[in-house]
């Protein structure tokens, strides 16, 4: 088995035991016994249970970064609805394809401790800066003042991470064993409903 199939079965296995577990409930030797591997490619790869985290904080946020630089690449496109539903889609998309680590990061990013801070300097400062955008291009034509702009930009940061922050109240309403396709569609006709002026 090739060294990348390894290491992205360690991080699979990691996501799904995290977001049951926790980042503390979760033990190297769980990680390497649901990945069918043995320790020492955890040292291998990441040098420990910490590196591990931060791996794949990382992958996840500059992948996520990447999509939503994409996105606003066009900004003047976004003042259309039709085109800003399609960008919330697609981040959607992005969060629901990596839901057992998006669920488990938004846990996190409501603690205090350093790592967490190191993500607001970097990726969580990012992630806002180009929401804001978003926000921007579509208030010229939809929101009057400042004020309902930041407020706007917050209504629309917890709309994104509703069904990651509150998996458990979604999962009835939006059936979690469906298709991703399946719930994002049914979440995009919610969203685009919440959003309707």
């Amino acid at each position: 088995m090739s060294e990348h199939s390894t290491k992205q079965r360690i991080m699979e296995a990691a996501a799904q035991l995290f977001y049951y577990n926790g980042f503390n409930g979760t033990s190297i030797r769980s990680i390497t016994d649901k990945a069918n591997t043995n320790v020492s490619m955890i040292n291998y790869h990441f040098k420990n249970k910490q590196g591990l985290l931060e791996y794949m904080t990382v992958d996840y946020f500059e992948n996520y970064i990447k999509l939503l630089e994409q996105l606003t690449a066009s900004q003047d496109s976004l003042r259309e609805k039709e085109e800003f539903f399609n960008v919330i889609e697609e981040i959607i998309h992005y969060k629901y394809n990596h839901f057992q680590f998006s669920c488990f990061i938004q846990r996190e990013l409501s603690l205090d401790n350093m790592f967490i801070r190191e993500l607001f300097s970097t990726y969580v400062a990012k992630e806002k800066y180009l929401l804001q955008k978003i926000t921007t291009s579509i208030s010229r034509e939809w929101i009057l003042n400042n004020i309902e702009k930041e407020v706007f930009y917050i209504q629309l940061k917890s709309l994104i991470n509703a069904p990651f922050v509150y998996a458990n109240d979604w999962q009835d309403h939006y059936h979690w064993d469906q298709s991703g396709q399946t719930f994002v569609k049914n979440y995009m006709k919610t969203f685009k409903k919440w959003f309707s002026v």
